[in-house]
C-alpha cells in the first residue's frame, strides 16, 4: 500500500499561507527551497505531495466569479449575483482562492442544481426525469425478502490522442467486480486487449491489468457480467447480541484517524447509548441530517477526508461514507468501505457507501448519501432503508479504502484512495484525468 501517513503532517507556515491564498507559483518555489534543506524525509514527502495537490487544485477550480455567474444565468432562470454569493457561502458551490481570486469548482453548477431546493425547477432547459426504479426495488425487497438482478456492462478508458506517446509502453488498471456479500457469478466476457493480470476475486481493490504499446487511438475496455443478490435484513435493537466483535475498529491512516475533534464528535452523537445498532443509527442520523451532499475536489487533495466532512458539513458519497466508518470505529462498531458503480436500467456512474457489523445480523449496509438525499426529498421510507440495507443496483470493485492494486501502480494514483473508473500510466510518469476519457456503458440490467 502506498504510505500516505505523511498527510498527517502540517505544511510549513509560509507554504500553507501561500496555498490558502492561492499563490501557487510562489508556493511551489518555496516548497523546492524547503525540500533542499536538512528536513526529515517524511516532511519532504509531504511537501512533494503538496506539489501534486496544487496541480489538482488547478484542474478542479476553473471558473472565476464572473464566469460562474454567466454559466448559472445561462442555465437557471432569473439567477442573480446575490444568489451566486449565497450558494458560495451556503455549501452549495465549492470554491478556493487562486492568486487571491475566487475560483469555483468545475462542477459547482451541477452540484447546486442537485441539492438546492429550487434551482432544478428553474432550469431554462428542464431535464427529463429518469424512471423511478429505486422505490420499486426497495418495496419489492421489503415485501419479498430478497431481490436478484443480472447486470452486464462495459467499462474502460480511452487515451486522448493528444497525449498518446506512440510506441511507448502504457499500463492500464480497470476496476472489475469482486466477490462480496451481494455480488455473485462474476464473468469477464470480453476485453479490448489480452490482460496481463486479472486480480483474484477477493482482492480488496480488484482490477484487470493491461500492458501494451501505444498506437495512438488507444481504448482499453472490459466487458463483464455479475449477479446482485440482495437479502432484506429487518433489524431491531432488541435483537442485538451482547457480545460484539472488535475487528475493523482500528485506525487506517491517514484518513481513518481518531483525531480529538472526531472523537469528541462521535461521543457527542452517541452520548450514553450502549446498544451498538442504536449507536450506528445515531451516527447515520447525524450525517444524513447535517452533512449536505456536495461534489468536491479530488480525494488526493484532501488531507483528512472524515474531518473535511465534519468541519465543513458537506461531502460527496465517499466523504460521507468515510465519516460514517470513522465515527463507527471510534465508538467500537466495526465498519468498512464498499465502492464501485451504481448501475440501473437507465444510468451508470461511480458511487461509494459503507458496511458496518452488528451481531447477530453480520455485515449491514449504510449509504449516507443516498439516505440523506431521500430525507431531503421527504422520502423517510427510503432514508430508513439505507441504514442496514442497500438496493441491487451496485457493482462492488472495492472493499477497502486506500489499498494497492495487483499488480501495484508505479506512480501516485489519480485517486490513491478509491478506484471506480481506472488508472493509466507510462513507464516514466502518471497519466492524468484530463488525458483520457472514461467509458461506462450499460448493456443489460434485468431482474432474475
Amino acid at each position: 500500500m502506498k504510505d500516505l501517513k505523511f498527510l498527517m503532517l502540517d505544511l510549513p507556515e509560509v507554504v500553507n499561507r501561500l496555498v490558502i491564498y492561492g499563490d501557487f507559483d510562489k508556493a511551489l518555489e518555496l516548497i523546492d527551497l524547503y525540500i533542499a534543506r536538512n528536513i526529515p524525509p517524511i516532511l519532504k514527502k509531504r511537501l512533494d505531495f503538496e506539489k501534486d495537490r496544487i496541480r489538482r487544485f488547478k484542474e478542479d477550480y476553473t471558473y472565476s466569479f464572473d464566469e460562474a455567474l454567466a454559466l448559472a444565468q445561462e442555465n437557471i432562470e432569473d439567477f442573480t449575483m446575490e444568489e451566486l454569493e449565497y450558494i458560495k457561502n451556503a455549501r452549495y458551490a465549492d470554491w478556493i482562492y487562486i492568486n487571491g481570486e475566487v475560483k469555483f469548482h468545475n462542477k459547482f453548477l451541477e452540484n447546486s442544481i442537485k441539492v438546492h431546493p429550487t434551482f432544478e425547477k428553474r432550469l431554462i432547459h428542464p431535464r427529463k426525469d429518469a424512471p423511478e426504479v429505486l422505490d420499486k426495488a426497495i418495496q419489492y425487497i421489503i415485501e419479498n425478502g430478497e431481490i436478484k438482478y443480472f447486470i452486464h456492462v462495459k467499462t474502460g478508458l480511452k487515451l486522448n490522442p493528444k497525449y498518446a506517446r506512440k510506441e511507448e509502453i502504457i499500463r492500464v488498471h480497470l476496476p472489475i467486480p469482486r466477490k462480496s456479500q451481494q455480488i455473485e457469478n462474476i464473468h469477464i466476457i470480453n476485453t479490448s486487449h489480452e490482460p496481463k493480470v486479472i486480480a483474484p476475486t477477493n482482492h480488496p481493490q480488484r482490477t484487470i491489468y493491461f500492458e501494451e504499446v501505444v498506437k495512438g487511438e488507444d481504448e482499453f475496455t472490459v466487458e463483464y457480467s455479475y449477479e446482485s443478490h440482495i437479502k432484506y435484513k429487518d433489524i431491531s435493537p432488541n435483537k442485538v447480541s451482547q457480545n460484539q466483535p472488535t475487528f475493523y475498529t482500528e485506525e487506517w491512516l491517514p484518513h481513518i484517524r481518531f483525531t480529538p475533534f472526531l472523537v469528541e464528535l462521535a461521543h457527542s452523537i452517541v452520548e450514553d447509548e450502549k446498544n451498538p445498532l442504536l449507536k450506528a443509527w445515531n451516527i447515520y442520523n447525524y450525517i444524513t441530517r447535517n452533512v449536505q451532499y456536495s461534489y468536491v475536489r479530488q480525494y488526493a487533495s484532501i488531507v483528512n477526508i472524515p474531518e473535511y466532512a465534519a468541519y465543513n458539513l458537506k461531502g460527496d458519497c465517499g466523504i460521507q461514507a468515510m465519516l460514517f466508518i470513522t465515527l463507527c470505529r471510534i465508538v467500537g462498531i466495526p465498519a468498512r468501505w464498499q465502492s464501485g458503480l451504481v448501475v440501473n436500467p437507465y444510468s451508470i456512474g461511480s458511487h461509494d457507501w459503507a458496511e458496518f457489523y452488528i451481531e447477530p445480523y453480520g455485515w449491514l449496509f449504510a449509504d449516507p448519501s443516498f439516505g440523506g438525499g431521500a430525507l431531503r426529498r421527504g422520502n423517510k421510507k427510503r432514508w430508513k432503508f439505507y441504514f442496514g440495507n442497500v438496493d441491487p443496483f451496485r457493482m462492488v470493485a472495492n472493499s477497502e479504502f486506500q489499498y494497492d492494486f495487483y499488480p501495484e501502480k508505479k506512480f501516485l494514483r489519480q485517486d490513491p484512495c478509491d478506484n471506480q473508473t481506472g488508472e493509466m500510466e507510462y513507464l516514466d510518469r502518471p497519466i492524468f484525468q484530463n488525458e483520457y476519457e472514461v467509458i461506462q456503458k450499460i448493456i443489460e440490467v434485468k431482474k432474475i
